[in-house]
């Protein structure tokens, strides 16, 4: 496994981010993670049960705090919490008032992301939703719709087209979408990877989307932003 090293922080790559030789360059000159989101990162990986593959790259999280902090976004959505790295990331770039709502099913990751969310000091600003996200989102959808400022799509793939429109109705206008693995390995391409082409699919969906403008950008896994058109 290689490594991403800013200053004395070290993050796993993704395998397109391996034979980018100017990305080490792009790290050492751009803001560091919080410690708080790299120590959830090291131990994610310390811990034989998780490992790397599910994990965020570094540039989609300091992305991820970018566009929360340029929308001062204070309702957020982290669909997908694994250990809990994006919704510390969410909750330390919102302000003490905001809220990240977070959606898992597996017992196993909420029990390791609480844990996290805890160490890292932003428990009274995240909320474990546990359950299918789809139905958790939809259920949200009833008393929350138009609320939100950032959703952070990183869970099952074969549901990212409902993510992405349950997002848009809890978004408001002006709100942002981010998408993770939107190139999925370098895969969307290749004709006999499932996962790939439900990837390649979502893309589709995606961008044909009349209430969205976005870009997929060629960072960590591949990674969507689109904004909620007013």
């Amino acid at each position: 496994m290689a490594f991403s090293v800013t200053g004395r922080r070290c993050c796993p790559l993704k395998l397109l981010e391996i034979n980018n030789t100017l990305l080490s360059y792009c790290l050492q000159n751009s803001t560091p993670l919080p410690k708080a989101v790299v120590d959830v990162l090291s131990r994610t990986r310390s811990r034989q049960q998780f490992g790397d593959k599910l994990l965020s790259s570094v540039q989609v999280l300091q992305m991820n705090r970018l566009l929360i902090k340029l929308t001062g976004a204070k309702k957020i959505l982290d669909i997908g919490t694994y250990t809990g790295v994006s919704a510390v990331n969410s909750a330390l770039a919102t302000s003490k008032t905001g809220k990240v709502y977070s959606f898992e099913k597996s017992h196993k990751h909420i029990k390791t992301a609480q844990e996290n969310i805890q160490m890292s000091g932003v428990e009274d600003r995240v909320s474990i939703i546990q359950g299918e996200a789809k139905n958790s989102l939809e259920r949200l959808c009833e008393t929350d719709e138009g609320s939100f400022g950032f959703s952070y799509i990183d869970a099952d793939k074969a549901n990212y087209p409902a993510y992405f429109d349950l997002s848009l109705r809890l978004l408001k206008p002006g709100g942002f979408i981010a998408i993770d693995n939107t190139l999925y390995r370098g895969l969307v391409t290749n004709s006999t990877d499932k996962t790939g082409q439900r990837i390649n699919a979502a893309n589709n969906y995606f961008s044909q989307s009349r209430e969205v403008e976005l870009i997929m950008l060629n960072i960590g896994d591949g990674y969507t932003i689109a904004i909620k058109e007013s």
